[in-house]
This record gives structure tokens, sequence and C-alpha cells, in this order.
């Protein structure tokens, strides 16, 4: 699908970047100046200052080394996935630095070639979805896989008690496609009752610096393993096909092995 269009936008997956794309309606692929123009109307605070979308540019040396010695970060014209990605960096300022930085220190130790803590870094990069969750049953249902209690018998918590927030520019661009086996990886994190009393804006900037501050320790997240499986179609409202309770019993997708524990933090 190379065709400009915002059609995407009336899908949830998508809501950490409606503010942002509303700033600048366009009518085809942004061009140089049109990224310039959208990072000075969204001007989030915490973007690292100088920060700036370059089109088509090749890096000198390692993307990530180049992003945080220069302040530009290489942009494909006509690409959906760098376009994700500078949304992104607009939506999630605070954790994309952090994630660039992670790289940059493992590459200044000599980690040129890629070990579980970068591997994990990239795919939350790439495909992270954060879950934002009140009760910790729902927390426990999404790490042990039981998608009937965390989608059918406990509908009515998402959006009160849980809720998903995107954060991967990858899965930006597949949901423009969404199919079956469609997945994110989810990092949870536990929050109080009032949190989703906030607007998702507010909900968004919270998580966006705990999630920076849990990012600025290495020993953390150390391995891809502690991002768990989250089958994307399965959440309430993303698909239409969901509101039937017999769509859940698809084991192939909504699969019910299990992995390694991880820790979940608190907000």
């Amino acid at each position: 699908m190379i065709h400009w269009h915002t059609d995407y936008l009336s899908h949830p997956l998508y809501q950490p970047l409606c503010a942002l794309i509303t700033k600048l309606p366009l009518a085809d692929w942004p061009g140089q100046a049109d990224y310039d123009r959208l990072r000075q109307l969204a001007a989030p605070a915490g973007l690292p200052a100088g920060l700036r979308f370059c089109c088509d540019l090749e890096a000198a040396a390692y993307y990530e080394t180049h992003i945080a010695d220069t302040g530009e970060v290489p942009t494909r014209s006509g690409n959906w996935h760098d376009w994700f990605n500078a949304l992104a960096w607009l939506a999630w300022p605070l954790s994309k630095a952090a994630l660039n930085a992670r790289h940059v220190r493992a590459i200044r130790r000599g980690e040129i070639q890629r070990g579980p803590r970068r591997d994990a870094a990239t795919l939350l990069d790439e495909c992270g979805i954060i879950v934002a969750c009140a009760e910790p049953a729902l927390g426990q249902a999404l790490d042990d896989m039981q998608w009937q209690t965390l989608f059918v018998q406990r509908r009515d918590a998402w959006g009160r008690q849980i809720s998903v927030h995107a954060l991967g520019h990858a899965l930006f661009e597949t949901g423009l496609t969404p199919h079956l086996g469609w997945c994110g990886k989810a990092l949870l994190l536990a929050v109080e009752p009032d949190f989703f009393a906030q607007p998702e804006a507010v909900q968004r900037e919270q998580l966006d610096s705990r999630l920076a501050s849990m990012l600025a320790d290495d020993d953390w997240l150390a391995s891809p393993r502690q991002l768990w499986p989250l089958p994307l179609l399965g959440i309430p409202g993303w698909w239409p096909d969901n509101e039937n309770p017999a769509f859940y019993q698809n084991t192939d997708y909504f699969r019910p092995s299990r992995r390694a524990k991880s820790s979940s933090d608190t907000l």
C-alpha cells in the first residue's frame, strides 16, 4: 500500500497519532518542509533539542549513533515505516530518546552485534504496545495468556481498568492491513485506578515519562522474552469479529502457551 492516505486513523491503534496528524493535514506524502513543520507544530516536551527528520539521508555511521551525534533521523520519502517512526518520536519523545540512548550506550561498550538487551529494545521500539493495568488479576491473565478471561469474561474492564497504548512504529505500519496473526509485544505497567479518568494524551505522557526512566537502567528489560505476545485483533473495539465470543476459540491465533515471567512496574 504505497498511495498516501489517512483512512487508518479511525482504528484505535492510531489514537496516539491522531492529534499529531490533524495538526498538519496533507494531501500527499510529506516532504522535508512538511516534516520540519510538523516537528515545529508538535513540539512535545522532552523531544531532544534539534532533532530533525531528514528525508532520504544516509547515516554516516550506525543509525542510532548518527541520531545521537547529529539529531538527524534518517527518514525515507514515501515510506510508511519511516513516517510512523517520525510520529512515534513526537508521540513518545522521552521513550524514543531513551531507546536510542540505550542502543548508543551498548554500541559504545562494543556491543556492535545485537545481544538480548538490544534485541529487546528493538522489539519494543518496533512492535511495542504499553498495557496500563490497575487490577493485578488482569495483568496475570495477560501474562498467563488467558484470553477468555482477558477478552471475554472481563471485557467490561477495558478502558476502565486496563488499556493499551501503541508505541511501536512497525505496528502502525502493519496496522494498515490487519490480519489474523497480527500481534504486538506487550509491556505491562501497573497504574492507579484514577489513571483511566484522564485524557488519553495525559495517560500517554505519564507512561512515556515512566518508561523512559525504566529504559535508563540497562539491567531492566534484559531479554525479548520479557515482552509478552498480545493478539491485537482480540482487543475489544479493535476488530468487528471479536464481538462474537466464538472468535476467541481460534487457538492458532489465541495461543495458550506460556513464556518466562517478567516483573511489572507501578506508575
